[in-house]
């Protein structure tokens, strides 16, 4: 699994994120099972949202299990090594990358969401928290109070880094050059145009981090390889990917370990692959 630093948060994130959305139709114990093949396997960054029914108590009912599981290790074992390694397999909430966020179009409403994703994550602070907008960017000092509930957060330790996500490339951009947000997620695939992908450079510019999300265009790729080839071409990108079952979560961390060699083949095939999209 490789890793990168996310903009200037400084976290080190694997390069693929586990995208949690589609575990709102998996029951909680195939999603835990999901989630721990994820994170051991190497993938230490997980995002989520307040919108996606139960999926932030199923990540916080994973938490808490390795937790106990520790507990009862530490408490029938006295080899240090032993309790050290243990903890470094399970999923503890310290060794995860956890981003959330909210909908909200009030401060007071992103309050009460994200105090209901704190209980629910069983966490008391959240890595990346995003305030998701396809309308405006909330900046300090307006009315509805959004940016000013994020900082207030920030302040208190519930959460550490403020993000920001939208499907509206002007907003994309305007949020990247604000200074105001240190991660921005947008949809990003082989079906971007050159002024979306123009989005990597000049948030690398800006030092914010970037995470891909749509990776497969809500189902319209079907050939992952190549989905997966064309974002990693581009290294400070984190790609968003979502499982449903463990095969597919096998089969991601088999691309992490076997990446896609971009030749000329795999150019053509790319091409080809959007040709066809394009025609139908």
């Amino acid at each position: 699994m490789e890793y990168v630093t996310l903009g200037r948060t400084n976290l080190m994130v694997s390069c693929s994120a586990l995208g949690t959305k589609l575990l709102q139709d998996v029951s909680l114990e195939d999603s835990v099972e999901i989630l721990n093949t994820a994170f051991k396997g190497g993938i230490n960054f997980f995002d989520t949202s307040s919108a996606y029914s139960g999926v932030e108590e199923k990540i916080g009912k994973t938490i808490s299990l390795a937790e106990k599981e520790i507990e009862v290790f530490a408490s029938s074992s006295s080899n240090d090594f032993e309790i050290q390694r243990a903890e470094a397999l399970l999923p503890l909430r310290k060794n995860l990358i956890l981003s959330s966020g909210t909908k909200a179009k009030t401060g007071k409403e992103a309050s009460i969401e994200l105090e209901k994703s704190l209980e629910s994550l069983s966490t008391d602070c959240i890595d990346i928290y995003h305030i998701t907008n396809q309308d405006y960017l909330p900046i300090p000092g307006t009315d509805d109070g959004l940016y000013n509930e994020m900082l207030i957060a920030r302040r208190s330790g519930k959460i550490r880094f403020i993000g920001f996500t939208t499907h509206n490339l002007e907003l994309a951009k305007e949020a990247i050059d604000s200074g105001l947000y240190d991660v921005l997620r947008y949809p990003l695939n082989i079906f971007s145009t050159e002024e979306e992908l123009n989005l990597i450079k000049q948030a690398e510019k800006a030092d914010v981090g970037i995470t891909a999300i749509k990776t497969l265009a809500s189902g319209k790729i079907e050939n992952v390889p190549i989905a997966f080839g064309f974002l990693r071409q581009n290294a400070k990108v984190i790609s968003v990917w979502g499982a449903r079952n463990i095969d597919e979560i096998q089969k991601l961390l088999y691309f992490e370990s076997n990446p896609p060699n971009i030749d000329d083949q795999f150019l053509a095939e790319l091409e080809e692959l959007k040709n066809q999209t394009k025609n139908q």
